[in-house]
């Protein structure tokens, strides 16, 4: 994982062999490396691959 400004990320995931790009306004503006995107997003990809 790569964390840029206004919590723009990247996510490499070999397991299953994908890449995420998160990009746009900052999910948090308060909390910007802690909002709870990262939660959110392992459960729609895990939803994917039940």
């Amino acid at each position: 994982m790569a964390l840029g400004k206004n919590d723009q990320k990247i996510y490499i995931i070999p397991s299953k062999k994908m890449v995420v790009i998160r990009m746009g306004e900052a999910a948090d503006i308060v909390n910007l490396a802690l909002s709870d995107f990262d939660n959110v997003l392992w459960e729609k990809i895990n939803a994917l691959y039940q």
